[in-house]
């Protein structure tokens, strides 16, 4: 009878240990789950939440030290023949060492003495064409054609040039003709193949998110000035509709979207400039981290025992 009450104790003895030794410690594996017996499902990690990206998860953070990007050279256009919206006139930009100059310029547009008319200039030939730099204003660079019948300003976008106009149109009388050369000029629709047009497809789809994030940054920066942000958003949406009506008479545009890609690029380096300007030298204060006060060596604890600092020592007893 001894034994088999021994036995029954040491049983008892040993089934809580047993029963111990089947928690899960930290880093074992755990025991498959039986086919046909429900499972609790994984914990998916939480990604961080991203503040400061433009969305709607948190405020858009404000580079107080942006620096904008290299705008297009020369090189993008020189000896590239370009035509008004691709298919009106011509023009040509040679180098010559520093300095730029056009080799022709065509020009079209309408009879003087009869406006339903056709007509057409040329200017160049024993004509030089000199092209003035006026640096970048608006992030790209831009020059203007020294001409005293026909200022047009150009500025220099990546294989293509952006014209404008500051007097208008253009009259001469001696031709009896009236032009306009404001408008963007590129090379034909026709000269953009498949693969062409579905790379610009992507590179605008990239441009206008890139302008879409700069546009908030400078909404950001002008959040204080209430004017300034109204005369922001009047400009972008003044962008949209010009951009529309300027490509709109581009050839082929609508198949391959040259115009809208450079038009786009365009003005994403202004408002790369316009960041860049408004940089006030400071550095943003990020919540939650204290600054570290650092105690010379002359301020810390003096030794026990020793008088206090800037304190005179007690003078000795008679």
């Amino acid at each position: 009878m001894r034994p088999v009450f021994l036995t029954v104790m040491i049983f008892l003895c040993l089934a809580p240990a047993a029963s111990r030794a089947q928690m899960a410690l930290p880093g074992a594996v755990a025991a498959p789950t039986p086919v046909g017996q429900a499972g609790a499902p994984p914990v998916a990690a939480r990604p961080a939440a991203r503040r400061g990206s433009g969305g709607s998860e948190g405020p858009v953070e404000v580079d107080r030290h942006f620096t904008p990007a290299k705008p297009p050279t020369v090189e993008a256009v020189i000896g590239k023949p370009l035509g008004l919206s691709g298919s009106r006139g011509a023009v040509t930009v040679e180098k010559s060492g520093a300095d730029l100059r056009l080799s022709r310029l065509t020009l079209t547009g309408d009879k003087i003495s009869q406006p339903n008319q056709a007509c057409e200039v040329t200017m160049g030939g024993d004509e030089q064409l000199k092209l003035k730099p006026l640096g970048a204003p608006d992030g790209v660079l831009r020059y203007e054609l020294d001409s005293s019948a026909c200022p047009l300003q150009f500025d220099f976008l990546n294989g293509a040039l952006r014209a404008t106009s500051p007097s208008g149109s253009c009259s001469f009388a001696q031709a009896d003709c009236r032009v306009d050369g404001a408008g963007l000029w590129g090379p034909p629709g026709a000269s953009f193949g498949e693969a062409e047009a579905k790379t610009i497809e992507r590179e605008r789809a990239t441009a206008e998110k890139s302008v879409r994030a700069h546009f908030r940054s400078l909404l950001a920066r002008l959040k204080k000035d209430k004017p300034a942000i109204q005369a922001a958003v009047k400009e972008q949406a003044g962008f949209s509709s010009q951009r529309a009506q300027t490509c709109r008479d581009y050839d082929r545009d609508d198949a391959q979207g040259f115009c809208a890609l450079r038009l786009t690029e365009a003005r994403d380096f202004r408002l790369q400039t316009r960041l860049a300007a408004a940089n006030d030298g400071k550095q943003d204060k990020k919540p939650g981290k204290k600054t570290e006060t650092r105690i010379s060596k002359a301020a810390k604890a003096p030794h026990p025992g020793a008088p206090p600092p800037n304190l005179p020592s007690s003078p000795a007893p008679q």
